[in-house]
């Protein structure tokens, strides 16, 4: 993108901005943005995906960041009232040349070009990528173990499987002897009551407390 700006190099300002920042705004022409994609595990294709950086171009948002405007002040040594004049006249110029010669490469990031519609549209020539993807073996071990931290001690894995396995495998015993329990205190409960109020005849459905009899004496102290 070779355009003669008057004494500033708008172009290369830009190029410069959107290195440092991964944003920059052209008006009249758009917005282009570098997305960062973290890395990723293709756990089918067996591969970890590197971090990856693609450009994406927004043609309708051409509205000029302050934080752009004031970085291209301060490296250029103009007032910010002359940087957005610059700009502006740089974007009509590039939708001139891209009118007329109905491309326009920047840099080696990719291309611009317009439609017959008139929609400008940007083409990047590849995503970057630092790294290359990294295949793996999936591997499952039997029986493996590895220390972990227990509270304020150490472990096994292993160790700690057991354990839970013997805590679930002992549910349902102390439930079946917490419930033969319940049951024992039950019927003590419900023997003592009768003994204290009525007979032992639980069909009786009146009370019928015990009498006591004393027999007469059959002999007289002289």
């Amino acid at each position: 993108m070779s355009v003669s700006m008057y004494q500033l190099d708008f172009p290369g300002l830009l190029h410069r901005y959107f290195s440092l920042s991964g944003n920059v705004s052209i008006p009249g022409l758009g917005t282009l943005t570098l997305v960062r994609t973290a890395a990723a595990n293709d756990f089918i294709g067996r591969r970890m995906l590197p971090p990856s950086r693609t450009l994406k171009f927004n043609p309708v948002n051409d509205q000029v960041m302050d934080d752009q405007t004031n970085y291209l002040a301060r490296i250029s040594g103009k007032e910010k009232e002359v940087v957005v004049t610059g700009l502006k006249k740089l974007g009509q110029e590039l939708q001139h040349r891209l009118e007329m010669e109905r491309t326009l490469e920047w840099k080696d990031l990719g291309t611009f070009s317009i439609s017959e519609e008139g929609v400008i549209e940007f083409v990047s020539k590849t995503s970057i990528q630092f790294f290359s993807p990294v295949e793996y073996v999936h591997v499952i071990r039997n029986n493996a173990a590895h220390s972990i931290l227990v509270g304020d001690g150490e472990s096994t894995s292993k160790a700690m499987e057991e354990f839970f396995d013997e805590q679930r495998a002992n549910t349902g015993k102390n439930l079946w002897h917490k419930a033969a329990l319940m049951l024992l205190i039950l019927a003590a409960l419900l023997l003592l009551s009768r003994f204290m109020v009525g007979s032992f005849d639980f069909l009786e459905s009146r009370y019928n407390p015990l009498k006591i009899n004393t027999p007469a004496s059959s002999y007289r102290v002289i």
